[in-house]
């Protein structure tokens, strides 16, 4: 699944039984530095943490996945998903 994120935009990676997984691109926190906000939800239980990544790494695991990196700026993300 190839996606685009905006600044502070959600995108739905995953759905399960009652289940839902999602990431938001949290933008640049110093300089070559960005966050993603990684966010699950069982039934009503929702649980999220903020992952950081160098903008020359490429890959990092996901929601028992991985995202690929395709491009990165100060303003949108650019990502693959795959299970």
């Amino acid at each position: 699944m190839g996606s685009v994120l905006r600044l502070g935009e959600w995108g739905v990676v995953g759905r399960g039984w009652l289940a839902r997984y999602r990431v938001m691109f949290a933008g640049e926190s110093s300089p070559g530095v960005y966050s993603v906000v990684a966010e699950w939800t069982q039934v009503h239980n929702p649980a999220a943490y903020n992952l950081y990544f160098h903008k020359d790494q490429r890959e990092f695991p996901l929601f028992g996945g991985r995202v690929t990196v395709i491009d990165v700026t100060k303003d949108e993300l650019r990502l693959r998903f795959d299970r």
